[in-house]
């Protein structure tokens, strides 16, 4: 096999690879968050800045029903068409209060510390355990610690996160982030789809 041929046969490998991790992500994506569009530029920004090696935290911030889960869900989209081979995992709020009730799920928080990049859908959305909050927390903070972005997606204002969050945690997020505010209806109003 010439120089030629292994490129060839390596870009087709990586399509390949590419394509597979896509059809898996489309069939697992909830089919709301699956209408077609482009990352808002802010958030493109993010994203490049992430691949060159940034650290930085995403926090996506405004009313209900402005498309930042649907941010969420397109980022993780375009970074595996852009060939990222990382590890995405988006969880809500009421998620981590299931994970960390008792009998606590160590294998499901692994997977939110140990993930490339991990979103915390909807913070703020139901309330907020001491111990909820605590799990958040210390997830965060492990995070932070060994340069894994945390992206966030409420409807609370950047002092509302800082009282469910705490300043430990609220600090830590805040460290590099990108705060991306989302305006507009609720765009959930009135649709019959």
């Amino acid at each position: 096999m010439n120089i030629t041929d292994h490129n060839t046969w390596r870009a087709e490998a990586q399509a390949e690879a590419i394509a597979f991790r896509l059809e898996a992500f489309l069939n697992r994506r909830p089919a709301a968050f699956a209408d077609a569009g482009e990352l808002r530029a802010d958030i493109r920004s993010w994203m490049d800045g992430y691949l060159d090696g940034h650290h930085g935290s995403l926090v996506l911030t405004g009313e209900i029903g402005t498309t930042k889960t649907w941010h969420l869900w397109k980022l993780n989209e375009t970074l595996i068409r852009r060939g990222w081979r990382g590890q995405f995992r988006i969880a809500t709020t009421y998620d981590v209060k299931l994970a960390t009730d008792r009998p606590i799920d160590h294998e499901r928080l692994a997977s939110w510390r140990e993930a490339d990049l991990y979103a915390i859908d909807d913070l703020g959305a139901r309330a907020v355990n001491d111990w909820t909050a605590d799990a958040i927390s210390e997830l965060i903070d492990a995070r932070w610690q060994a340069r894994r972005p945390t992206l966030i997606a409420t409807n609370l204002t950047t002092p509302e996160i800082r009282n469910v969050l705490g300043d430990r945690a609220a600090s830590r997020i805040g460290d590099g982030a990108t705060v991306a505010h989302f305006t507009g209806a609720d765009r959930r109003k009135g649709n019959t789809k």
